[in-house]
C-alpha cells in the first residue's frame, strides 16, 4: 500500500507477518486494520520468523539460521565436528551409485537433504551447488554421496554463525547487480550447471543453482545459457522492485566470465556458433 512518498509491505508466510513501513504512523494504522479482521498477537521488532533470524543494526539489517543449524548438527552428532573450509573439495566427480540397487526415498540421507535444501534456499547459496548435486541421488545414495552430504555438515559446523548482512548504500541504495556463470558437463548425463547471485546492499538477495534443461556442445553454449537464465531472473526483480515502489533507474548489470558468451548476448546477428541454441535461450539479445 502507498500514499504519496509513504509505503508498507506486508508479507505473509502461512500465519506469520511481517510488516514494513515508512512511518510508524502508518504502520500503526496497518495494525489496526488488520487487527478488525483477525486476531493477533504483536511481537514488536521482528527476531525470527520461519527459521531466520534477524538481527537490525543501526545501518543494517542481518539474517542467519545460527539455531536452525545448531539443532539439526545436534541431530545428526555433528555439532562438534572437525569443521572444513569448503563445503565440497576441489575437482569432486559425482557419481551414480555403482551398486546399481534400487534405493528407498524414506531414508535419513532423503529427510537431511531436505533440511539442507531449506538452508540452501533461505539463506546459505555458498551451499546451494553441492546440496543441488547430492539431492539428485537421493533415490539411491551411495557411500561416497553420504560421505559428501557428512562434509557439508563439518562445513556448516564451522559456520554456523555466518549470515547475510545488508548495509545502507550512498547513491543508488535499491539497484541490484548478478553474476552468472556455468559449470561445463556432468558424469551422469553430459548436461552442464547454472549458477547465479543477485546482490543488493553488498548482500545476496536472489541465488540458484541447478542442471541444464539441454546439453551443452561447448563452454561458450553452457555460459549463454547460464547468461539467459539470469537474466530472466533480472527481469523478475525489476518488475518486483516496481511493484514495491523501487523502480530500477539504471540498467541491471550481470557479470560473466565467457567472452565468447557475452559476445553473442550483444550481437542481434546470426552467428554460426550459435545458430543450434534453442530460441527461448537468445531473449538475453533482446535485453542486453
Amino acid at each position: 500500500m502507498q500514499e504519496g512518498d509513504d509505503f508498507i509491505i506486508v508479507t505473509i508466510w502461512v500465519d506469520d507477518l511481517l510488516l514494513f513501513a515508512t512511518t510508524n504512523e502508518l504502520n500503526e494504522r496497518m495494525k489496526t486494520s488488520l487487527e478488525v479482521e483477525w486476531e493477533l498477537t504483536n511481537l514488536g521488532e521482528p527476531v525470527k520468523i520461519v527459521g531466520i533470524e534477524i538481527a537490525l543494526g543501526d545501518c543494517s539489517v542481518t539474517i542467519s539460521q545460527c539455531r536452525y543449524l545448531e539443532s539439526i548438527l545436534q541431530k545428526e552428532g555433528m555439532d562438534r565436528a572437525n569443521p572444513v573450509s569448503m563445503p565440497l573439495e576441489h575437482n569432486t566427480k559425482f557419481e551414480p551409485n555403482p551398486d546399481g540397487n534400487v534405493g528407498s526415498h524414506s531414508n535419513s540421507y532423503a529427510r537431511l537433504m531436505g533440511e539442507l535444501q531449506f538452508i540452501a534456499n533461505a539463506m546459505r547459496p555458498d551451499i546451494a551447488y553441492v546440496v543441488s548435486k547430492l539431492s539428485s541421488y537421493t533415490a539411491n545414495p551411495s557411500m561416497q554421496h553420504v560421505t559428501m552430504l557428512k562434509r557439508v555438515l563439518r562445513y556448516l559446523s564451522g559456520t554456523r554463525s555466518y549470515g547475510i548482512m545488508y548495509h545502507d548504500i550512498l547513491g543508488h541504495p535499491n539497484q541490484f547487480l548478478g553474476y552468472a556463470n556455468a559449470l561445463f558437463t556432468d558424469a551422469d548425463d553430459l548436461k552442464s550447471t547454472t549458477g547465479y547471485i543477485f546482490k543488493m546492499s553488498e548482500g545476496a538477495i536472489t541465488w540458484y543453482s541447478k542442471k541444464q534443461s539441454v546439453t551443452a556442445l561447448s563452454t561458450m553454449e553452457a555460459e549463454y545459457i547460464a547468461l539467459s537464465e539470469a537474466t530472466r531472473e533480472a527481469r523478475w526483480l525489476r518488475n518486483l522492485f516496481e511493484e514495491l515502489g523501487f523502480a530500477q533507474t539504471l540498467p541491471t548489470t550481470i557479470f560473466g566470465d565467457n567472452e565468447g558468451s557475452i559476445a553473442i548476448s550483444k550481437n542481434l546477428q546470426f552467428h554460426k556458433r550459435a545458430k543450434h541454441i534453442g530460441t527461448q535461450f537468445h531473449s538475453v539479445k533482446e535485453q542486453v
